[in-house]
């Protein structure tokens, strides 16, 4: 069977990586097909009443999109026929692995250096046949793919020469000054904000006075493309996050 031919000869065989468990290497799941879907763009125009008039929130907020799906499907087989038993063992596994509920990373193997937020969805299409099974897995998706890289480290393998830019994103803080931060993403991002001493930062009217320590949760969002940022203080700040896309 192609599955063992694939193993046999060293040819890279696709995969999924789920809740930090491989369909190949830890299931012997061979994938057949994928289906990587895109979200659709929610409306975020309202009209002003007895007028002609729109108002589009995405110029405030960014755009608007339904969580996407992905779809999944595997062999289920061994080099010899798989007794029902060992089936029914197999699908198990796949259970417990599955589980739905809660998002998990999910990253896939045609789509390096990405991953994405995901939900199995229950309800398993098994199709049984002699000796082995077919498996088809949806699973409900945040609408953007996450840059597995942090965006404050020099990683040039996954350095994306056509839309990303080299930049050093720790500042030394000392007075009042103004910075420049990209996102490459098409998503705005909240970064993550380390610092040492106190340092104020300012962006599109929105300020943060933050001490020592690392910052999660702050008013301070990075919009697609250059930001200019304002700050003031003493002491440093570093700029950590991933860019997302679709």
């Amino acid at each position: 069977m192609l599955i063992w031919k694939a193993e046999v000869f060293g040819v890279d065989v696709k995969s999924i990586t789920f809740d930090g468990v491989n369909s190949w290497d830890d299931l012997q799941l061979l994938l057949s097909n994928a289906e990587i879907g895109y979200p659709k763009k929610n409306k975020s125009r309202i009209q002003i009443p007895n007028s002609n008039i729109y108002y589009d929130y995405a110029d405030l907020f960014g755009d608007f999109y339904e969580e996407r799906t992905l779809e999944f499907e595997f062999i289920i087989a061994e080099p010899n026929a798989m007794a029902i038993e060992d089936l029914e063992y197999k699908k198990g596994q796949i259970a417990n692995w599955l589980e739905p509920g809660t998002k998990h990373k999910l990253s896939y193997s045609e789509i390096p250096f990405y991953y994405f937020l995901a939900e199995a969805q229950g309800d398993y299409d098994y199709t049984d046949e002699n000796g082995y099974a077919l498996l088809k897995v949806k699973f409900v998706c945040y609408p953007y793919k996450v840059h597995e890289v942090d965006e404050s480290e020099d990683a040039w393998d996954a350095f994306e020469f056509e839309n990303d830019v080299a930049q050093d994103l720790k500042f030394s803080v000392g007075g009042s000054h103004k910075c420049k931060v990209y996102n490459a993403g098409t998503a705005k991002v909240v970064p993550k904000l380390i610092v040492t001493g106190n340092v104020k930062v300012e962006l599109n009217g929105l300020s943060e006075t933050l001490s020592v320590g690392i910052h999660e949760q702050t008013k301070i969002i990075l919009s697609r493309g250059w930001n200019e940022v304002a700050l003031s203080g003493s002491g440093t700040i570093r700029f950590s996050f991933s860019k997302e896309v679709l």
